[in-house]
C-alpha cells in the first residue's frame, strides 16, 4: 500500500481500480495510509464528496480527522477515536438511525433556518427599503430605535425551536425507505428553486406589509378630531390620530412579527403540541417538564407575541422618568392599541393577506412541481398512517403490544 501512495500515477491507477468495485478491503494498513485513502477519495472524486470515517481505537484517528465527517465508537479500545471524532456512538449499528434519520433531519433543519434567517432580515429591510419613497429617501428610519433592538429576540424564538425539532417525515417512515437519504447528497433544501422561492417571498411579503398597512392607516394624513375615533370613551385631543412615524412604524413592526411567527408553523413539518399539564404532581410519573411543553406555540405566542406585547407596553412608561432616548414613545402603544381600532383590524388583516400569498405558492408548487420530500409527506399522510393505526388497533384488540410498524 504504502509503494501505491507514494506514487502520483499508481495512486491515481489504485482509485481507478477501487472506484469500479462495490467494496474496497484495504487489510494490515497504518493510521498514516488509512488516511491517505481517505485522502485519495477526496482528491480524485469530482466533484469533492463528502466522506466519513468511522473507527474505535487510536490507529483510526488520522482516518478519523482527514475525512470530513468522522465517527468514533466507545469501546474497549479507549478513547482516543471518540475524542478526535465529530460524533460518537457506542455500537457500530446506530451508525444507521445518525445517518438516515438524524444527519438527514439535522441537513433539513439547518437549510431551512439558514433560509428563513435570511429571509426575515431581507423582509426587513425591505420595509425600510419600501418607506423610503415616502420619506424622500432621507434615511429616516421606519421603526423606532428601541423597537426594532429587540427584533432578532422577539421573531428569533420561533425559529429557534423550529430548527431545533422540526421533522420532516417519522423515523419508522425513513428507515423503511433509506433512499430518502438522496435528498441531502442532492441538495434539495438548499437548490436554486428553493431559494429563489425564498426571494420571492421576501418581495412579496414586505411589499403587502408595508403598503396595505400604508393605506388603510392613511400614513401622514390620519388624523381625526380629539372626539372620533376613540376605543375608550377618553376626551384627550389627539387620540384616535395616527400619521406619526412611530404609530405607524409601531403597527408594521406588529404585523411583521405576526407574520413571522405564523410562517413558521407553516414551514416545519411537525408542530410540537405538548401536553397539558405540562408538570405533574408525582414525582417519576409522565415524561418530564421538559418532555412536555409544547415548543412551537410556547415559542410562537409567550417568547415571539406575547413578549413583544410586553415590551412595548413596558417601552413607553421607561421614558415617562425623565429626557432620555427613550423619551418619544411615551403612551404610544396605549395610544395604537387604545385609542384605534384600525390598528387591530390592520394587525390582522395584512397577516393574513401575506400568509395567504404564501399559502397559494406551497399549494400551486405541491401539485406541480413536487419534490421527493413532499410527495413522501404524502404517502406517509395517506397510507403509512392509516396502516400503522390499524396495526395498532389490532394489536390492542388482541391485547398485545405494538412497536415500530
Amino acid at each position: 500500500m504504502l509503494f501505491f501512495l507514494d506514487d502520483q500515477l499508481l495512486k491515481e491507477l489504485l482509485f481507478a481500480v477501487a472506484s469500479s468495485c462495490e467494496s474496497v478491503i484495504a487489510c494490515r494498513v497504518s493510521p498514516k495510509q488509512k488516511a491517505l485513502l481517505v485522502k485519495l477519495v477526496k482528491q480524485f472524486v469530482q466533484p469533492e464528496p463528502v466522506t466519513l470515517a468511522i473507527g474505535d481505537g487510536a490507529n483510526d484517528v488520522g482516518m478519523i480527522q482527514e475525512a470530513q465527517v468522522g465517527i468514533g465508537i466507545s469501546g474497549l479500545e479507549g478513547q482516543q477515536a471518540v475524542n478526535a471524532s465529530d460524533f460518537s456512538i457506542a455500537q457500530f449499528r446506530f451508525l444507521e438511525d445518525l445517518l438516515l434519520i438524524h444527519g438527514r433531519w439535522n441537513f433539513m433543519r439547518l437549510s431551512k433556518t439558514v433560509l428563513f434567517s435570511f429571509y426575515k432580515n431581507a423582509v426587513l429591510a425591505g420595509l425600510l427599503m419600501a418607506y423610503c419613497r415616502a420619506s424622500f429617501y432621507s434615511g429616516t428610519p421606519l421603526f423606532d430605535m428601541w423597537v426594532l433592538s429587540g427584533f432578532n429576540f422577539v421573531c428569533g424564538w420561533p425559529i429557534m425551536f423550529f430548527g431545533m425539532f422540526d421533522r420532516d417525515l417519522e423515523k419508522v417512515y425513513v428507515k423503511k425507505n433509506p433512499h430518502l437519504y438522496a435528498s441531502g447528497p442532492n441538495n434539495e433544501h438548499m437548490a436554486m428553486r428553493t431559494t429563489f422561492r425564498w426571494i420571492a417571498l421576501v418581495l412579496v411579503h414586505s411589499n403587502i406589509i408595508y403598503y396595505l398597512c400604508a393605506v388603510c392607516l392613511d400614513l401622514g394624513g390620519s388624523m381625526s378630531a380629539y372626539n372620533k375615533g376613540l376605543m375608550m370613551n377618553e376626551l384627550t385631543p389627539g387620540d384616535g390620530e395616527g400619521g406619526d412615524i412611530k404609530s405607524f412604524g409601531t403597527v408594521v413592526f406588529m404585523v411583521l412579527n405576526w407574520t413571522l411567527g405564523i410562517k413558521v408553523l407553516y414551514e416545519c413539518g411537525s408542530i410540537i403540541h405538548g401536553k397539558w399539564p405540562v408538570w405533574t404532581c408525582r414525582k417519576n410519573v409522565g415524561e418530564g417538564f421538559w418532555s412536555r411543553v409544547g415548543y412551537s406555540w410556547y415559542g410562537l405566542i409567550y417568547l415571539s407575541i406575547a413578549f413583544n406585547f410586553f415590551f412595548l407596553y413596558t417601552y413607553q412608561y421607561i421614558g415617562t422618568q425623565g429626557a432620555s432616548s427613550f423619551s418619544p414613545f411615551v403612551y404610544v402603544t396605549n395610544h395604537l392599541f387604545h385609542t384605534r381600532t384600525i390598528v387591530w383590524l390592520v394587525i390582522a388583516m395584512a397577516t393574513v393577506a401575506a400568509m395567504s400569498a404564501d399559502v397559494i405558492g406551497k399549494v400551486f408548487s405541491n401539485m406541480f412541481y413536487p419534490t421527493q420530500t413532499q410527495i413522501h409527506k404524502e404517502i406517509q399522510k395517506l397510507k403509512f398512517f392509516p396502516e400503522r393505526r390499524k396495526a395498532r388497533e389490532v394489536a390492542a384488540r388482541a391485547g398485545g403490544f405494538e412497536m415500530d410498524v
